[in-house]
């Protein structure tokens, strides 16, 4: 519980970072302190979110500043409701006639699915983000959303078995949230998402710093080809020590633009 105060504390009160650039800094999975990492101890019950609410409240810094990290705390108590309204939304969609959709089929699915739950897709944002799950339980929202959406988008692998992993691999995994992120992401979900988030652009990490430390055997790659490796030139390759398909797969799908189009037929 000290744990859980003293990173609610370091969050609020940080002069460089923390609370007062997380409308401008969330998203970036290669800046320290660019989230607050208290999910953990929500879900436990170490901190409650009405003491995170008035810490807010509390910081002196206008809405404008904190309006969306509050609203996190909203989309907790949503996920909750959802909950108890469709108690088994974990593995049935919320919109029933999206159970209907037809995901990649034959032993393709599991193919595809192992690659993304050990980080070997090939698509170097997204295997950073899912070997720092695996190795360490947690990974930033804007990483979540981009693998979920990979998995749903363009593996064409049901939402459904994105959840369980989740489930299973997570530290702050939590029965509601989980399923109606997974919910959303796979259109089953009340508030579906609207966009389809690039496995290439890497807006989540700029300089590289994350996905270098995810994915070292690519650490050496010039910055501009470290999210997209295949489009760097042979030497260039071979002076950072890169083959692709030895120390580093091939794509497990190199047309998303076909892929996105199976999976909205």
């Amino acid at each position: 519980e000290g744990a859980a105060q003293r990173a609610l504390t370091d969050f609020v009160t940080c002069a460089n970072g923390g609370l007062q650039r997380y409308e401008s800094e969330r998203s970036r999975a290669d800046l320290a302190g660019s989230t607050a990492k208290i999910s953990l101890y929500l879900r436990s019950g170490e901190l409650s979110p009405r003491t995170v609410l008035y810490a807010i409240r509390d910081a002196g810094l206008p809405y404008e500043a904190t309006k969306t990290f509050g609203r996190r705390l909203h989309w907790r108590d949503l996920s909750y409701y959802h909950l108890h309204c469709f108690p088994d939304m974990r593995d049935k969609g919320i919109r029933r006639h999206y159970d209907e959709t037809e995901w990649v089929g034959g032993s393709e699915y599991q193919t595809r699915l192992r690659a993304w739950q050990k980080g070997r897709t090939g698509y170097p944002i997204v295997d950073a983000g899912m070997r720092e799950l695996y190795e360490t339980g947690w990974m930033t929202q804007s990483v979540r959303m981009v693998v979920a959406s990979f998995l749903v988008e363009y593996l064409r692998v049901s939402w459904v078995d994105g959840a369980k992993w989740f489930h299973d691999t997570l530290i702050d995994a939590d029965s509601a949230i989980n399923p109606m992120m997974w919910q959303n992401a796979g259109r089953s979900g009340i508030d579906q998402w609207n966009f389809v988030l690039s496995p290439e652009n890497a807006s989540q990490d700029p300089t590289g710093k994350y996905t270098r430390r995810w994915c070292p055997e690519l650490a050496s790659l010039p910055t501009q080809y470290l999210h997209r490796p295949w489009q760097a030139a042979t030497g260039v390759l071979a002076k950072a020590g890169v083959v692709l398909g030895q120390t580093y797969p091939h794509r497990i799908v190199e047309d998303l633009y076909a892929e996105r189009g199976k999976s909205v037929e």
